[in-house]
């Protein structure tokens, strides 16, 4: 990896300074997930790398008439939210199907529409629900329509000095129906063809339809003149099938590695006519009243990030001594800024039972626990570990090297072979059963899904994680871990 500064500014002004200083050589960044795959990749190379993640005026939920979502709001807490899962169901089933667990515990909404892919989820609900983006740099700040936003592949409006700060949803009226529908060739695969439809009813008439397919085009697509074919008619099935057809032939997809142009075409008509059949459906199940008149319960409030004096607001950006809790020890180390948490396991700290894989947050076998949530560390930069909690395989051992519950299990049932991907898929599955501890066959799946295994099929991994499910793990996890 080529090297490069990295600094943890704590509040934007500090940022916008930071950015001005290296005139344009340096990028700011998210949750890291896209950005930190490309510095791997050397496809892009930064002199420095302004982290946004202490800045938190950039995180939040905030339900009030509108929904407001700062930038900087993790996918998880996007997904766990139940106003966004009742009121905006397209952005909710969006959330919920991007990539793994892994990358939607540090992934954020904001950077998933910065890296301007035509392919990125969240757009297509978005583009329906017609978001306002508010946008900030030195200059001041401005307000952006969503379908404003794109203008390329990789490419947006805004300058290389603005950060995206929020992200503003309508408030929803009685009679709306929203849903997202994705086509991909694995579950945690880039889409192929995804797409979003909103409806609002008046009994059998559609009064307001927004139409919205991505990956078929340089940007994420708004169906304006199908819409206005669509509003003021009932939708039946005639009208779904010419909506197809004319989704067909309004898109411009290619053919690439992960599809050919022909099939995006027609999954493209499929997607939207699906969707806006599943809008139509919601439109008309019986709501209670708004949740905007509901009190915020405190339990589902985004999780924050950890701040101590060790990580808040540094704008040095050279090699410095962070200090964090490993396997339930307390432990300082100097790490250059362009580590990652991998490489400090690993070279640094000796910790071989985290396994360097694909180096793109797609394999899993990198997986350890920061703060009690899976994270591919290939990805998470080794300065974002200060003041936090990490724990790898070697801290699942309780007090007198007892097995935790999930080890023993993948023992038992044979879930180990070449044992590669065994500990980065344990972690995750401990992950899973901390927040689920009675998961189904589906659940496990879904909460393993950022873990490939080339060995076992993954039926004896299932039946390991369910025969753990039913056992407390160790109490006194993280004592033996060869820590001085």
């Amino acid at each position: 990896m080529e090297r490069f500064k990295y600094y943890q500014p704590g509040v934007l002004e500090d940022a916008f300074a930071l950015m001005a200083e290296h005139e344009g050589r340096a990028q700011f960044i998210a949750g890291g997930t896209d950005v930190m795959v490309r510095v791997n990749q050397r496809a892009i190379q930064p002199e420095a790398l302004i982290s946004l993640r202490g800045v938190d005026a950039l995180k939040g939920i905030t339900p009030n008439g509108e929904m407001v979502l700062g930038s900087m709001t993790l996918f998880r807490d996007i997904e766990r939210n139940p106003f966004i899962s009742r009121d905006y169901p397209a952005l909710a089933r969006a959330v919920a199907v991007l990539a793994n667990p892994q990358v939607r515990n540090v992934a954020t909404i904001g950077g998933n529409l910065c890296n301007g892919a035509p392919s990125a989820d969240c757009a297509p609900p978005l583009l329906v629900l017609e978001a306002r983006l508010t946008l900030e740099g030195p200059e001041g700040e401005r307000s952006v329509p969503i379908r404003d936003f794109f203008k390329g592949p990789g490419q947006h409006c805004m300058n290389a000095s603005e950060v995206m700060t929020g992200i503003v949803l309508p408030e929803i009226k009685k009679g709306t129906g929203s849903a997202f529908l994705k086509a991909g060739r694995v579950s945690q695969d880039i889409a192929v063809v995804n797409a979003a439809a909103l409806v609002v009813m008046e009994g059998d008439i559609c009064k307001k339809c927004r139409l919205s397919v991505g990956a078929v085009a340089p940007v994420p697509l708004r169906l304006t003149d199908i819409e206005t074919m669509v509003e003021g008619r009932a939708i039946h099935p005639d009208l779904l099938g010419e909506v197809a057809e004319r989704t067909q032939k309004a898109v411009s997809p290619i053919t690439d590695v992960r599809s050919t142009e022909a099939y995006r075409r027609q999954m493209s008509g499929v997607l939207v006519k699906r969707a806006l059949k599943a809008a139509l459906k919601v439109a008309r199940e019986e709501k209670a009243e708004s949740v905007f008149q509901t009190q915020v319960p405190a339990d589902i409030s985004p999780r924050q990030e950890t701040h101590t004096e060790d990580m808040a607001g540094n704008t040095s950006g050279e090699k410095k001594e962070i200090r964090f809790t490993l396997n339930g020890h307390e432990v300082s180390v100097e790490v250059e800024p362009h580590k990652t948490l991998l490489r400090l396991l690993r070279d640094h700290l000796r910790f071989k039972g985290t396994k360097e894989g694909c180096g793109q947050g797609e394999c899993g076998a990198c997986t350890v626990l920061v703060d009690g949530l899976s994270v591919d560390s290939c990805l998470y930069p080794a300065f974002e570990a200060a003041g936090k909690t990490v724990t790898t395989i070697e801290g699942l051992l309780g007090e007198g090297n007892v097995l935790d519950p999930t080890q023993a299990a993948f023992v038992a049932h044979g879930g180990v072979q070449c044992g590669f991907c065994t500990p980065g898929m344990i972690m995750s599955a401990r992950n899973l059963l901390n927040e689920n501890p009675n998961p189904t066959d589906a659940e496990i799946r879904r909460g393993i899904s950022g873990n490939l295994c080339r060995c076992t099929g993954y039926v004896q991994i299932v039946e390991s994680i369910k025969e753990a499910a039913v056992v407390e793990p160790p109490s006194h996890q993280g004592t033996k871990t060869g820590i001085p």
